[in-house]
């Protein structure tokens, strides 16, 4: 079964409404001057989930010493913002 992220979705509501703006579920807004749209409970356990999978492997890389995959990063950092995202769990000084 896999893990939900229910705990989590009340913050990233908060932060949203603070960094993004007061909109209905579904519009768009901005962050880091990207558009991002408002998710649904389920939208969010999906692009949380995906996030944490894409932290896993980057995280393996890092471990391994290995060569890191600039798509992995690429994605990172796009689920960060679409997540709203203020500081990263897996890169570092993320800032745009």
């Amino acid at each position: 079964m896999p893990y939900t992220y229910g705990k989590e979705f009340q913050p990233y509501l908060e932060r949203f409404e603070r960094l993004v703006g007061a909109i209905q579920t579904g519009q768009y807004g901005r962050f880091r001057g990207r558009l991002v749209r408002k998710l649904s409970p389920d939208e969010f356990d999906e692009k949380m989930s995906r996030y944490m999978n894409l932290g896993a492997r980057f995280s393996e890389m890092v471990v391994a010493g290995d060569t890191i995959d600039d798509t992995i990063m690429a994605d990172l950092r796009v689920a960060e913002v679409e997540l709203i995202v203020e500081e990263s769990l897996f890169l570092l000084n993320f800032r745009d």
